[in-house]
């Protein structure tokens, strides 16, 4: 049977160690639980936080020295499968760091040998309401992590002010889709039913869920449509495009999408399409306005039409690059053992691993790419990347060799994207398998 899996994210000191605890003195004798903690630093103070006072022993593991999401995937992917065969717990919790991009969690669970071992539950966001968050660049994080928040925990609301929770929950009420649930507590006290999917939310239910529209009432001639489908039905990105440009009298599209360029949005409100990543993971949907001219039922059958079969980034031996236009370029191994920016010794650059490898900028330069564009990366095991910035492209490097072989695939191969230390900001630090990469407009 899967083990359950529950993410509890959140903000620096927004309580995400005192939940865990609350629910561990609460439970404790109930089921046996294990807890991996992502500290920011070395000192493991969270690691030691999670149990202190707790009767019993409660296995907990460390991942020290930086972000999971981006500078330790590997290290989680192996601590989850050192708890899953050596403690084998009834209930898993990962507190990753404050920093963290939950959805970098979930997808790391969702793929490769973890696949079928854990079962999801909702990735919990922890949030203070009164918190300040003046420091550059956490607002943007705080929305990121509550758009992937399944349920959204508001902490310490008896230390909040009524103006403060007021805000909040006006700023909850602004997302779409929203969470499935808001708790609102104090000392990271959670119901008992809080770790369970709320009716309708869960993965059992959406799978079991046929895939159709709803049609809603509508006035003035317009009508809406709504979609739900499975998270891992997959939406090719061109084939959406070419609809949402091609259909008449289309008044309002908003959709969340797992696709062939990875989770993305795209909305389009004036007549103008915008597209971005998203942190949503928790199914793909639209909604859809369109005035008395347009054909609803041809739609949806379009619709369906841009879904993906079931099959994996494609595994020959090179890696293709996809330009704005979809055109491909298969660039073999050898091929980019001729490129400029050659690295031989890839230890050099990122302590501990071992290679040959080409500045991934050398290998994008082969197709044309638009200023201020952005790109995503395709693993062997359907994994895609979030969009990154081109700009911010820096000294990543394309591993394709070890010891004159081609790359292995115990260390990743045959192509190996990986970053250099401090220039993780991209969030495609490390993606093993590498088999597409494609070049994509601006934001």
């Amino acid at each position: 049977m899967p083990t359950p899996v529950h993410i509890i994210a959140g903000f620096l000191g927004a309580g995400k160690t005192t939940t865990v605890r609350a629910w561990m003195a609460a439970h404790q004798g109930a089921e046996r639980a294990a807890v991996i903690v992502n500290d920011f630093g070395e000192a493991g103070i969270d690691a030691s936080l999670v149990t202190d006072g707790l009767p019993g022993a409660v296995p907990v593991i460390n991942i020290p020295g930086g972000c999971v999401c981006c500078t330790a995937p590997a290290g989680l992917a192996r601590a989850v499968s050192t708890v899953l065969d050596e403690v084998r717990p009834d209930r898993l919790f990962i507190e990753p760091s404050g920093l963290a991009r939950p959805q970098d969690v979930v997808d790391m669970l969702t793929r490769g040998d973890l696949k079928g071992r854990v079962v999801l539950g909702p990735t919990i966001v922890v949030v203070d309401p009164s918190a300040v968050l003046d420091i550059a660049g956490a607002a943007e994080l705080l929305a990121t992590q509550l758009e992937a928040g399944d349920v959204l925990v508001l902490n310490r609301v008896d230390l909040a002010s009524p103006e403060a929770l007021a805000t909040f929950r006006a700023r909850i009420a602004t997302l779409w889709p929203g969470p499935a649930r808001v708790i609102e507590t104090s000392f990271g006290a959670l119901p008992d039913d809080a770790l369970e999917w709320p009716a309708g939310a869960g993965p059992a239910v959406r799978y079991a869920a046929a895939r159709g529209p709803v049609e809603s009432a509508s006035t003035e001639g317009f009508r809406a449509r709504s979609w739900v489908y499975p998270p891992d039905v997959r939406v090719s990105w061109d084939k959406l495009r070419d609809l949402l440009q091609a259909t008449p009298d289309l008044a309002r599209f908003k959709g969340l999408f797992s696709g062939d360029v990875g989770w993305f949005r795209v909305d389009i409100a004036g007549g103008q399409l915008h597209f971005a990543g998203t942190a949503w993971r928790r199914d793909s949907r639209a909604d859809l306005i369109v005035g008395p001219a347009a054909d609803l039922d041809a739609f949806a059958a379009a619709l369906d039409a841009c879904i993906l079969p079931d099959e994996t980034a494609p595994t020959g031996p090179g890696v293709t690059l996809v330009d704005l236009d979809g055109f491909e370029l298969h660039v073999t191994r050898e091929a980019l053992a001729g490129l400029a920016g050659q690295v031989p010794d890839v230890g050099a650059r990122v302590p501990g691993r071992s290679g040959v490898a080409v500045l991934l900028r050398e290998v994008l330069a082969l197709v044309p790419a638009p200023a201020g564009g952005r790109f995503v990366v395709s693993a062997t095991d359907g994994m895609t990347t979030a969009p990154a910035p081109l700009a911010g492209i820096g000294g990543a490097l394309l591993v394709y060799a070890l010891d004159g072989e081609p790359l292995p695939d115990t260390q990743g191969g045959p192509f190996r994207l990986l970053v250099p230390p401090g220039e993780a900001a991209n969030g495609c630090a490390a993606v093993k398998g590498v088999a597409r990469i494609r070049v994509l407009p601006g934001a």
